[in-house]
């Protein structure tokens, strides 16, 4: 379901050293050596500007052109405000917005608001606003979108018992708080398109027992399949015309394809074509520019190594790409999203680089071509750009000749043949590292170390193929070969000293850390594993019985989604594999520095196991471990988040002697209060964290 009423597409404009089809990867990483090695040392910046949010976020503009919609930190809480475009005056809309959102009606006339407990209206005209449906606990109820094509309906979802099954419907609600449509389903859908009356006229949802994602046409009581998707591929309706009553459909969809594309359904013919995939076979499509009637596409987003899109040829796609083609030009290097309203003549324009801290947010009036910068000094990081790292691409081969894809992030003004390489491995293990930057990665880099953030098999944006290639190899081999054979290339290519390597990643990367210091114990320094399962088949088989945040509780069940991702879940002899390779079985032979963080109140890595783990560990190589009572899975608080960055921040500084900025007030006691000393129960919760600013340097 599309949940704002407009598409956007993301762009790359690659610097000068990114990695493109004629130029090779060992070529790109040289220059990209040479042009950081030649800058200058960026100064130390404390660690706190690295974590400070923006002061104005959440920005999106009305369809029709007219209206922005922001929150705004106004120091004692977070607000909703809405602004003219063409005279600037702004109107605040709620006066403590946490966990408010915000979504735009086709007509732009109206917001809709969608706090925890119901739906609320704010008219544009008379700036007046209303609740207007209450949430009903019992029946599971929750906003699941809206359409532009329906600018006086959104859509809630509730999910009810009937005769001893789960049903899932799917009402109509407009802007008085009437129930004006229904849809059942026995199982949950994903996304739908409505007509102009708010009536579901397509949608996709899950199906059968394997959970296949399945295209159907609503028409009244009847539903006709157009497509069927086994895991792990999809199929996602985008939008739908009708001429004289023949309807016509878009989709993005792999449809038996490795790779996700751009396809079309006409009720003619009743045939699916294919329009476009990737040139270049890398990425599956992420995102489509539809014109403001929705009668044709504009233009199709990629990211193989980096952002691409392609425009139809057509006369508007041609206006749209001319237009994209100045904004690279306005803005080298940064990725591009795109809000098309008003027509097509005034779009909302957000623009990010892995060298800025936060995005940046134009409007742009398309057919005068002129650039307007929104919210400068409340979007401004605290660290010029010019002193944060660029992301280069890189793609290497496994072994096996896989082909790997991953980013690296050098620092400026160091011998990177003699600095430390740290690998960020992300979570998942079915998600991905996409190349833009994060605090961590940024304060690291600004400390002096090389950050790898490798994509290993099963990460997702690469295809069926690529996601399902891993089958399971979670142990001792597999994934984990593919992240050394990763930092291999790049010391190959003098990228990093191969006697100061280091792991550090959260959930499955904090699991595939451990396995590296585990079972490759000469290797690295140290690891900092956060929220790691210290048994991923043991911790796989808790939330298949206790379920939890880790899966949807709609969507497949734990056997039938690895098993859509040929993983041999059901396989005794993969589980006792995985066993035996894992950091719980070997917690007694660790050699290595580790670094834990934990969620006390986690439910998807008991804390009690890793609690467990440190027990069982050697007490020459008793992990430290920082457990903050107050956080989850993700710390999500400022305080708990700086604590994790001061423990990523502190292994790295106790190893490689990049620098250390010593703990606030409020930090030092919160870390006295649940850092658990280790390392022979030597623990640095007083003595380390007050170190100067300036070691290492």
């Amino acid at each position: 379901m599309r949940t704002i009423p407009a598409v956007t597409l993301a762009i790359l404009a690659l610097p000068f050293f990114a990695c493109a089809d004629d130029v090779s990867t060992e070529a790109a990483i040289a220059a990209a050596k040479a042009t950081a090695e030649a800058a200058d040392r960026p100064p130390m910046h404390p660690r706190d500007d690295f974590l400070k949010s923006a002061d104005v976020r959440g920005i999106e503009l009305s369809p029709d052109g007219a209206w922005l919609s922001f929150h705004r930190d106004t120091g004692s809480a977070l607000s909703l405000f809405i602004r003219n475009v063409d005279n600037g005056r702004e109107h605040r809309v709620v006066a403590d917005s946490e966990g408010v959102d915000a979504h735009w009606a086709g007509d732009g006339e109206r917001l809709w608001l969608v706090h925890q407990d119901g739906l609320g209206v704010h008219d544009t005209t008379t700036r007046t606003g209303r609740r207007v449906f209450r949430f009903d606990e019992r029946r599971q109820q929750r906003f699941f979108g809206l359409d532009a094509r329906a600018v006086h309906h959104v859509v809630v979802s509730e999910k009810v018992a009937v005769d001893g099954e789960w049903r899932y419907r799917y009402l109509g609600v407009n802007a008085d708080g009437e129930i004006t449509s229904a849809l059942e389903t026995r199982k949950a859908l994903l996304d739908v398109l409505l007509d102009e009356n708010g009536m579901v006229r397509y949608a996709a949802g899950y199906d059968g027992d394997k959970f296949d994602t399945v295209t159907w046409r609503i028409s009244g009581e009847a539903r006709e399949e157009l497509m069927r998707c086994p895991l792990p591929e999809r199929c996602q309706p985008v939008a739908f015309r009708s001429d004289e009553g023949i309807e016509t459909l878009w989709s993005l969809a792999h449809d038996g394809g490795d790779l996700k594309s751009l396809q079309r359904w006409s009720a003619s013919d009743r045939e699916w074509t294919m329009l476009h995939r990737d040139p270049r076979g890398i990425s599956g499509a992420r995102s489509v520019i539809f014109n403001s009637d929705q009668t044709d596409w504009l233009a199709l987003a990629y990211r193989p190594d980096h952002v691409a899109w392609h425009a139809n040829d057509t006369r508007e796609g041609q206006v749209v790409s001319e237009a994209i083609a100045f904004l690279a030009r306005a803005l080298p290097g940064a990725n591009l999203d795109f809000t098309i309203a008003d027509a097509g003549r005034r779009w909302l324009v957000r623009a990010a680089r892995a060298n800025w801290q936060h995005d940046r947010y134009f409007v742009f009036d398309q057919p005068a071509r002129e650039l307007n910068e929104l919210f400068a000094a409340q979007r401004r990081g605290r660290i010029p750009h010019g002193e944060l790292a660029e992301v280069l691409p890189v793609r290497w081969r496994a072994e096996d000749g896989f082909k790997l894809h991953g980013y690296v992030f050098l620092p400026m003004g160091v011998d990177l043949g003699t600095a430390p390489l740290i690998a960020q491995i992300h979570g998942g293990p079915y998600a991905n590292s996409s190349g833009e930057s994060d605090p961590a990665t940024q304060l690291l880099t600004n400390r002096g170390y090389i950050v790898f953030k490798p994509n290993f098999r099963a990460s997702t944006g690469y295809g069926v193929e690529y996601v399902k290639a891993s089958a399971g190899r979670f142990g001792r081999e597999g994934v984990l070969d593919d992240i050394l054979s990763g930092m291999d290339y790049l010391l190959e290519n003098g990228i990093g000293d191969p006697e100061r390597q280091a792991v550090i990643g959260h959930s499955f990367g904090g699991y595939a850390s451990l396995m590296a210091v585990t079972h490759h114990p000469q290797r690295f320094a140290f690891a900092v594993p956060s929220a790691a399962p210290v048994d991923m088949a043991w911790t796989m088989q808790d939330i298949a019985i206790e379920g939890g945040s880790a899966l949807s509780e709609d969507g497949p069940p734990l056997e039938v989604l690895f098993s859509g991702y040929s993983v041999p879940y059901g396989d005794p002899e993969w589980h006792a594999r995985m066993r035996r390779d894992s950091p719980m079985e070997n917690a007694g032979d660790l050699e290595i520095p580790v670094y834990l963080w934990a969620g006390a109140r986690d439910d998807r890595v008991a804390v009690e196991s890793l609690v467990r783990y440190v027990a069982e560990a050697g007490p020459g190589a008793r992990p430290l471990f920082l457990i903050d009572p107050e956080s989850g899975h993700s710390p999500r608080q400022r305080l708990n988040s700086e604590a994790l960055a001061w423990l990523i921040e502190f292994a790295a500084n106790e190893h490689f002697g990049g620098g250390l900025t010593p703990p606030s007030p409020r930090l030092q006691q919160f870390l006295d209060r649940n850092l658990r000393g280790g390392m022979g129960d030597r623990s640095p919760g007083t003595e380390a964290a007050h170190r100067s600013a300036a070691s290492g340097r």
